[in-house]
């Protein structure tokens, strides 16, 4: 036996020596011990180490058994655990994981954009499809409907009546067709007129593109039920002369001047307090706190910052003030001085804010649509360019970048909401405003939020105004491709709507009393899903109205129910405005738009089924609103306007009425009977009090065919025969409804009045 040497300890075992005399290499071993030229021995290095030696934490050799369970006489508890191959993945196999993973994060997040995958994982299947946004619609890449393929029941009948009809929802101008909105200052069209909002009627031959969500829709579907009504709307308006102190708006820049700051005034911190009263609830996209202090200061010169301020002093004058106050155009004047072309090409974010309030307010107050829908897409461009769409990658960082990243959120999300509500009744397609492209967070609760004085409110309405707005946008976007919707779609789009309604927050569902701004925000918040879910089923009205079918025999209970939806809505939005708006413009402002929206729909119903007993009805909730439009004329611009637009069609159909009335009782069994019944039935004529006219007399060509001059809007002149009948109806003479014009509605008093304009349930 080989002399060897007892193995000292160190450290508590952590450092061992072997004996000098090497044991035999083992062929399952992989390192052993190995000596040199010299025959110095090296250290053991095994890649395995047995159970025993990993839980004394000692070397190991790798024998089986090793030399240190040897030594320490425990031979038996030496074993291995079963060694698992290693494997390194390749470049390709990352590559194509990752890319998976993308697409499945890309997908759960167009299904659940509000949603985060930890809150996801607990949920059942259930649970999981009553959270979609779209749980009844297919959806598309961009996060929209597939376009119909067949468009509604009514399409089955492949009616050349029915074809018109559609084509007359939508109202294409002629190919030589220019408009211009500036033109009223150098012609006498009243300043609250344009073509988008019918209130131009015949004094503006002008139009652009309008689609079936659009006034000038119903418009067109009143004309061609009752032909006679052009005769009504031929007379020139009373009262459009404009006022002799409303301020021109300077078409261009005046000479350059020179940057001055503009200075802290008592003036300026009331039109401010007035903005952030009751305009920066719907749209807080300023830091309030910032905003205050760099105006108190009173030193910043730069452009983008002085066209932010003006526009703030322009939407502060409207707040503030009533209808009759012009002081806003002034500012809106300085504020354009800052923002000539060139600023289209500089990126800033008080430029995009600036141009916000432009486009999506200030230029639809003063009735330019069209060029508030120019500058909007614009703004728009802008903050893409400037990134707002997207999330920043950063996290965390200082409170100024926190401040700053909620800044563009608010922005983005402003711009977002204020393009879908002035689009949505225009019948236009949404160019992609909302899509997987854009990744962008709502606003978060708790920034800033000591800084914002919408008292009690905050973000809150701006992020319950997204929610809706996306699916505004899917309704928009599908209505544009065709008027007349699938009823599964339509039926889809309403429960949408229906269930974000009755799933928001107390503070905002509520009737307590309330500070005004939160009030001002859940009053407008609910006219808006009213009349969306209004234009939603209206197309079905207006289809049906102008087809000439009998909707008792010929349509289907789908679209019956749409209707009766469609009027329900009409009703409900004339009894809430009644009863919830305030004396203030923003509120009379959009009361007025609401109202004159709701209006058409029982103005169609009266022209489409005057037999019908709930003609008294449709009329009440008609001279409802001519009430409301009356007493709001100190608190909205286009108040007198439109109450001028319905009056005129509330007197057509009173006289309609009238006139039924004179045939019973002079003629009770006026019927036509025999071979005239047979051939009004062969020649598909049908019964109207204006007169006797044929189905497809009524369609667009047969109604340019008058020898009149209809103008491109679709409003008729008549020809000088029937412009001086119109002229001596208007003015009084033989035959004019002199009684009409004195007529005592009956239905709402002046105690009514009283309590609903100075009762409204807000605490100051």
């Amino acid at each position: 036996m080989a002399p060897t040497i007892p193995i000292p300890t160190q450290g508590g075992m952590f450092h061992t020596f072997q004996g000098v005399t090497p044991r035999k290499a083992s062929t399952d071993s992989q390192d052993s011990v190995k000596s040199n030229g010299s025959g110095t021995a090296k250290r053991i290095t095994t890649p395995h180490a047995c159970a025993e030696c990993k839980r004394r934490k000692i070397r190991c050799d790798g024998q089986q058994p090793c030399g240190q369970c040897l030594s320490s006489r425990a031979p038996k508890r030496c074993f291995y655990d079963k060694h698992r191959q290693r494997v390194i993945p390749s470049r390709k196999t990352l590559e194509a994981l990752s890319q998976s993973l993308e697409e499945c994060r890309s997908i759960l997040k167009r299904l659940y954009p509000n949603q985060e995958v930890s809150s996801l994982l607990p949920l059942s299947r259930q649970e999981l499809l009553s959270l979609l946004d779209r749980p009844v619609i297919d959806t598309s890449v961009g996060g929209l409907p597939s376009p119909p393929l067949n468009t509604s029941p009514i399409s089955e009948l492949e009616s050349p009546t029915v074809l018109k009809s559609e084509n007359l929802l939508e109202q294409m101008p002629s190919r030589d067709t220019e408009w211009d909105e500036e033109r009223r200052g150098r012609d006498p069209i009243p300043a609250e007129a344009d073509d988008i909002n019918a209130l131009s009627l015949p004094l503006d031959r002008q139009t652009s593109y309008l689609g079936a969500s659009s006034i000038k829709a119903a418009l067109m579907v009143m004309l061609k039920v009752q032909p006679g009504l052009r005769n009504s709307l031929a007379a020139p308006l009373n009262n459009v002369e404009m006022s002799n102190n409303y301020p021109v708006i300077r078409q261009k820049p005046s000479a350059p001047k020179d940057v001055q700051r503009i200075p802290w005034s008592w003036k300026g911190q009331t039109l401010i307090d007035a903005y952030f009263k009751r305009i920066h609830v719907f749209v807080p996209m300023l830091d309030e706190g910032t905003f205050r202090a760099d105006y108190l200061e009173g030193q910043r010169t730069d452009a983008p910052w002085l066209a932010l301020l003006n526009m703030v002093f322009a939407m502060g004058s409207i707040a503030a003030m009533k209808s009759d106050d012009y002081n806003h155009i002034n500012y809106y004047n300085r504020a354009m001085e800052h923002l000539p072309m060139d600023a289209f090409g500089s990126s800033h974010i008080e430029t995009v804010q600036a141009l916000a309030l432009i486009g999506g307010y200030y230029l639809h107050y003063i009735n330019r649509p069209n060029m508030a829908n120019a500058v909007l897409g614009a703004a728009i461009r802008m903050a893409t360019a400037l990134g707002l769409h997207r999330e920043s990658l950063a996290q965390g960082g200082s409170g100024s970048d926190i401040a700053m990243a909620e800044t563009r959120r608010r922005t983005w999300w402003s711009l977002f909401c204020l393009d879908t509500w002035a689009t949505t009744t225009m019948g236009r397609p949404s160019f992609g405003r909302w899509g997987p492209a854009i990744n962008i967070r709502p606003p978060e609760f708790g920034i800033a939020a000591g800084r914002d004085s919408s008292q009690h409110a905050g973000i809150l309405p701006l992020i319950e105004n997204i929610k809706f707005c996306k699916i505004a946008t899917q309704i928009q976007d599908m209505l544009a491709i065709s008027p007349l919707l699938r009823t599964e779609d339509r039926c889809g789009l309403d429960n949408q709507l229906v269930n974000w309604y009755t799933s928001l927050p107390w503070l905002l569902r509520t009737t307590d009393p309330c500070a005004e701004p939160l009030y001002m925000a859940r009053c407008i918040m609910k006219w808006r899903y009213q009349n969306l879910r209004m234009l939603l089923h209206r197309p079905v009205l207006l289809s049906l109205a102008s087809s000439g079918l009998n909707p008792h025999t010929q349509a289907c209970d789908a679209d019956l129910a749409a209707i009766e939806t469609c009027r329900e809505l009409a009703a409900q939005t004339i009894e809430d405005v009644a009863r919830e708006w305030t004396r203030n413009q923003m509120s009379g402002w959009n009361a007025v738009w609401f109202l004159y929206q709701a209006a058409m729909v029982p103005l169609v119903s009266v022209f489409w089924q005057w037999g019908s007993p709930r003609v008294p009805e449709w009329l009440k909730q008609i001279e409802a609103v001519l009430d409301l439009l009356e007493v709001m004329e100190e608190w909205s611009l286009a108040a007198r306007r439109s109450r001028e637009v319905v009056w005129r069609m509330y007197e057509a159909s009173r006289a309609i009425q009238a006139q039924q009335a004179a045939h019973r009782s002079q003629s009770p069994s006026m019927h036509l009977t025999g071979t005239d019944s047979m051939l009004m039935s062969d020649a598909g004529l049908h019964m109207s009090p204006i007169g006797l006219e044929p189905v497809e007399g009524l369609g667009m060509m047969g109604m340019l065919d008058q020898g009149g001059l209809w103008d491109l809007d679709g409003m008729y002149w008549g020809s000088q025969a029937d412009a001086a009948a119109a002229a001596e109806f208007a003015a009084g003479g033989p035959g004019a409804h002199d009684a009409m014009m004195h007529m005592d509605y009956g239905l709402m008093s002046q105690a009514h009045h009283q309590a609903a304009m100075d009762g409204f349930p807000y605490v100051q």
